[in-house]
C-alpha cells in the first residue's frame, strides 16, 4: 500500500492556526522530584537560584514502600503546594482522605512488621550553603512537609547586605537515611519567586492595559504558550529521569535471574552428566 503524501495547507490558513494555538494551549506545571534513598547512604542534590530572586523550598518523606496511589495522592497535593495562585500555596496539606490514611495504616516494613507512619523517620534533610552556617538540619517526620521560605534571605543573614550575588556554590540538600533497614523516598521541590506564568493576578496587572494593539496581544499569547511548552518539558524531564530509574532497577533484577538462571542449567547439567555416568558404568557400557 502506498501512502499517499499529503497537501500542505495554504500559508494564510497556517498562519491563522497558529495563531489561535494559545487559545487552546492549557496550562501545565512540573511536579516534585522524586528521589529514593537506600539504607544508610546520604544523597545530595545542588541547585542554583538566579541573581535578584529567592526560592522557597518544600520536602516530604515517604517509606519506599509506600503504595503507587498514596504516592500519586501526595504529589499532586505537595503539587498544590508549590503551585502559585494555589489556595494551598506554600500551606500545610489538606486532610488525607480515609482510604489513603487505610493504605497508610496497612504498610509494613520490609520485615514484614507494621511501623509508625505519623511517627519519626529517623531520615534528615539538611541545607548547606558553601562557607555558611547550616540552613537547616532537622528530621523527617513521616508524610509530613518540610518547608523552607525564602532561603536566599535566609542564607544572607548576617552577610554583606550590599552584596546580592548568589554563592558560587550554590545551594545543597542531603537526605541522610539512618535506617538500616528501610529505604525512603523523598518528594522536594523549589519554588522560584519569579517563575512566569503562574501568578496571573500580577501578570495581568504588569502587562494588560487598555491601549494594548492586537499584535502586542497576540505577542503576549505566544509568550504564554511558549512557558507552557517549557513547563510541560521540564514536567517531562523528571517524569523521564523517574522512568529510567525504574528501568534500571528492572534491567538488574532481570540480570540477577539470568544469571541464576544459567548456574541452575549447568548444576543441573553436571549432575544429568553424573548420573548417566554412574549408570552406564554400572551397567558395564562404559
Amino acid at each position: 500500500m502506498i501512502a499517499k503524501a499529503m497537501r500542505p495547507l495554504p500559508p494564510f490558513l497556517a498562519l491563522f492556526l497558529v495563531s489561535l494555538s494559545p487559545l487552546f494551549l492549557s496550562k501545565s506545571y512540573a511536579y516534585p522530584i522524586i528521589t529514593d534513598v537506600v539504607e544508610s547512604f546520604t544523597k545530595c542534590f545542588n541547585f542554583n537560584v538566579p541573581d535578584d530572586d529567592d526560592a522557597h523550598l518544600v520536602f516530604m518523606a515517604l517509606p519506599d514502600t509506600v503504595t503507587d496511589d498514596t504516592e500519586e495522592w501526595f504529589s499532586t497535593q505537595m503539587h498544590e503546594m508549590t503551585r502559585k495562585g494555589s489556595a494551598n500555596f506554600m500551606k500545610n496539606l489538606p486532610q488525607v482522605s480515609k482510604e489513603i490514611h487505610e493504605k497508610i495504616a496497612g504498610e509494613k516494613d520490609p520485615a514484614g512488621k507494621s511501623f509508625d507512619s505519623t511517627g519519626k523517620s529517623n531520615v534528615y534533610i539538611k541545607l548547606t550553603v558553601p562557607k555558611r552556617p547550616v540552613l537547616r538540619h532537622q528530621m523527617f517526620m513521616w508524610y509530613a512537609p518540610v518547608v523552607v521560605m525564602n532561603v536566599v534571605k535566609t542564607a544572607m543573614r548576617g552577610q554583606n547586605k550590599n552584596k546580592k550575588t548568589q554563592p558560587p556554590g550554590g545551594y545543597s540538600a542531603c537526605f541522610e537515611n539512618k535506617n538500616k533497614d528501610k529505604g525512603v523516598r523523598v518528594l522536594f521541590d523549589v519554588v522560584l519567586m519569579s517563575d512566569e506564568g503562574q501568578d496571573e493576578d500580577l501578570q495581568n496587572k504588569i502587562i494588560k492595559k487598555e491601549h494594548l494593539t492586537p499584535l502586542e496581544e497576540n505577542f503576549e499569547e505566544g509568550i504564554k504558550a511558549a512557558n507552557t511548552i517549557l513547563n510541560e518539558m521540564k514536567y517531562m524531564e523528571r517524569r523521564e529521569a523517574r522512568m529510567r530509574h525504574t528501568a534500571e532497577s528492572t534491567n538488574s533484577k532481570i540480570r540477577m535471574f539470568s544469571y541464576v538462571s544459567v548456574i541452575v542449567l549447568l548444576g543441573v547439567t553436571w549432575l544429568q552428566r553424573t548420573y548417566l555416568r554412574s549408570y552406564f558404568k554400572k551397567k558395564k557400557l562404559m
